[in-house]
């Protein structure tokens, strides 16, 4: 039997499981998904003995471990090289990393058919915002802005451009097309809030709950919730393992949603 898994610091909490075991149950494949939980002070223990156990083929990478995981591995492919950070793994004659969250990003919102000229503002600058942000820059979207709370200017993608001063996000609330929040809570106050236009659309990467505290604050815009994006970035990652796209059934939406109320 194969064996996968998920590793972080909150692991136990992460749906990848129900997603994978998922699909192994409807394509009749020998194998299991489960989640490792591990700390900063025993990350890189648990790594070597499962990188050296024959029984596993793959796993994925969760936070705060995106970039530790990099020293790893023999092989990453351009798009992990670009971002800097790895969220799916392979183990084979060789240890090959990728990063699949950028385009599990932009997957999720391709129903919504974003002109690449239309203005997209990213809240936060962790890892999973440097991807999504980096999805855009590859599919030559223009018009993307990044506040970052920090005051720090941070070089995004090796692309000459920086996040931008949090005291100018109240100018671009305003002409905003897509909010991205990337943040764990609400970064915004009741003013910016009122700011944004009805029709802008809103989007959290958080999945649990579904309705976070800053989706709640939006009664009128259209929402993208973040389990979409967990199921579009696992896609590439079955893939990755299986050579083939699973189908994300009606099934397995039922599952993940009594789990993300």
């Amino acid at each position: 039997m194969k064996n996968f898994f998920v590793i972080g610091d909150k692991a136990s909490k992460s749906l990848s499981p129900l997603i994978f075991n998922h699909w192994f149950k409807k394509y009749n494949i020998r194998a299991k998904y489960f989640f490792l939980e591990v700390t900063k002070k025993n990350f890189d223990t648990e790594i070597v003995k499962k990188i050296s156990d024959k029984k596993i083929q793959g796993f994925n990478v969760t936070i705060p471990f995106k970039k530790d995981i990099i020293k790893y591995l023999d092989k990453k492919n351009i798009h992990a090289q670009n971002i800097g950070a790895v969220n799916c793994v392979t183990i084979g004659n060789k240890i090959k990393g990728i990063n699949t969250d950028w385009v599990g990003y932009l997957n999720s919102i391709k129903q919504e058919k974003i002109n690449k000229n239309k203005n997209i503002l990213i809240l936060g600058f962790g890892g999973a915002s440097q991807a999504i942000y980096y999805g855009f820059f590859f599919k030559g979207y223009k018009n993307v802005s990044v506040f970052n709370r920090s005051k720090k200017a941070i070089n995004i993608n090796r692309s000459n451009k920086y996040t931008k001063d949090y005291s100018l996000i109240n100018s671009y609330l305003v002409k905003s097309d897509l909010i991205i929040n990337t943040t764990p809570t609400n970064p915004l106050n009741k003013k910016q809030i009122n700011l944004i236009k009805k029709t802008t659309i809103i989007s959290d990467i958080v999945y649990k709950p579904k309705e976070t505290s800053f989706l709640k604050e939006f009664k009128f815009n259209k929402k993208i919730y973040g389990i979409s994006m967990l199921i579009e970035q696992a896609l590439p990652c079955f893939k990755q393992w299986f050579g083939f796209v699973p189908i994300v059934d009606e099934v397995l939406i039922k599952k993940l949603n009594k789990k993300i109320k």
